[in-house]
């Protein structure tokens, strides 16, 4: 069988695996990357106009919202609001209950100025700079990195404050039980409680166009010959050979892929897509945010789409709970949505050509995409 020889090997098309072969393309380096799919856990199912893996993202995702199509914003006005502590108690946002914590509030606003502002110089670095080197140039991101959720959460002294409001929305954008959180995973979700966040759509075919050089097959091994000499084999019987290659797959393939010994645990999730009539107590608010210890993560009522609501879970759902009637139009399950706990820093650059971009030390599309950027950035040293 014939081999095709390229400069680099990018596995995986989700963020990390884009902006990678983005920048080496934007280099003029040769690449292909190798993906069973364009978007990863990107998961827009046109034919829905739904996110069925990434709903939204925040305004200071810089490079991600290079290749999204922008959308409404998320949340339209707080009143939309209903947060669940239990099943049954529940409370708007707007309301007295969440006046009592305006301090708890105004302490939480506070100290996120503080973090976005190291956060962004700390993602920046992460493109020339391993996750491990940049969290030691700046010891209040190294501090958060290996601190827990709950741990920060005391320190400031928001307890109330967190657990009506702060840690339902950690709960709606992981999946993951707040107490397994590490403090930095935590703030990093939570900064779309105090700045925009917009829905999206994703234009797969468009992407695959722009990077060019694409093949769609899963990849089942990389062998290492030597150094700079890889072998990379497909599901299509398709072999490559390669100087560098970009492990751009989730964390759990990657694991399986070069037998790591140990990453990050992963969040459940399930992602419907539900047409019907919702029981009367859900029906006043268009956004429902629940707490961890409830195995539904959000309810949304669709913008423009009369009937249709978009249902996280962590486990599967009887759905004759929250809808009188109810039609499941799309479903995708996740088994490994996000990589979420303990705190454990990978190294990215494997030595001899090999890199890992991705998941693997922290979560989010623009972290993911950022990865992919530092990835790159070392082959083009090279």
């Amino acid at each position: 069988m014939q081999e095709k020889f390229y400069e680099t090997v990018i596995v995986g098309g989700g963020l990390a695996g884009i902006f990678c072969a983005r920048k080496l393309k934007e280099a003029g380096r040769e690449f292909m990357l190798i993906s069973d799919n364009i978007g990863g856990r990107v998961k827009y199912v046109e034919s829905v106009e739904m996110n069925f893996g990434g709903v939204f993202y925040f305004e200071n995702y810089h490079h991600v919202r290079q290749l999204l199509i922008p959308g409404p914003k998320l949340i339209q006005s707080p009143k939309q609001i209903m947060l669940h502590t239990s099943k049954d108690e529940y409370f708007p946002l707007v309301s007295f209950r969440m006046l009592k914590n305006v301090c708890q509030l105004y302490k939480f606003k506070k100290f996120m100025k503080k973090f976005i502002n190291h956060y962004e110089i700390y993602k920046k670095n992460c493109e020339t700079m391993q996750v491990k080197d940049a969290l030691k140039t700046d010891p209040f991101m190294n501090d958060l990195f290996y601190k827990s959720a709950p741990e920060i959460i005391n320190e400031l002294g928001i307890n109330d404050v967190c657990k009506d409001l702060v840690s339902k929305f950690a709960f709606g954008c992981t999946g993951s039980k707040v107490n397994l959180l590490t403090a930095l995973d935590y703030l990093n979700c939570v900064q779309g409680l105090v700045m925009p966040i917009y829905q999206f759509k994703f234009d797969a075919n468009a992407v695959q166009k722009d990077i060019g050089n694409v093949t769609i097959s899963s990849v089942i091994s990389v062998e290492k010959q030597s150094a700079n000499d890889y072998v990379i084999k497909t599901d299509k019987d398709e072999i490559f050979r390669a100087k560098n290659v970009v492990m751009a797959t989730p964390a759990g393939v990657t694991k399986k892929l070069l037998n790591l010994p140990k990453i990050r645990s992963a969040s459940v999730l399930y992602a419907y897509l539900v047409k019907g009539e919702i029981k009367e107590k859900y029906s006043h608010n268009d956004l429902h945010i629940f707490s961890d210890d409830i195995p539904i993560i959000f309810i949304s009522r669709r913008l423009n789409k009369a009937g249709e609501y978009e249902v996280f879970s962590n486990e599967e759902l009887n759905f004759s709970e929250y809808f009188d009637k109810y039609e499941i139009m799309h479903q995708e399950y996740w088994g490994e949505a996000l990589y979420t706990y303990p705190a454990i820093v990978l190294d990215q650059d494997m030595g001899d050509g090999l890199y890992m971009a991705g998941d693997h030390n922290g979560l989010g599309m623009e972290p993911a995409a950022i990865s992919g950027i530092w990835a790159a950035n070392e082959i083009i040293k090279r």
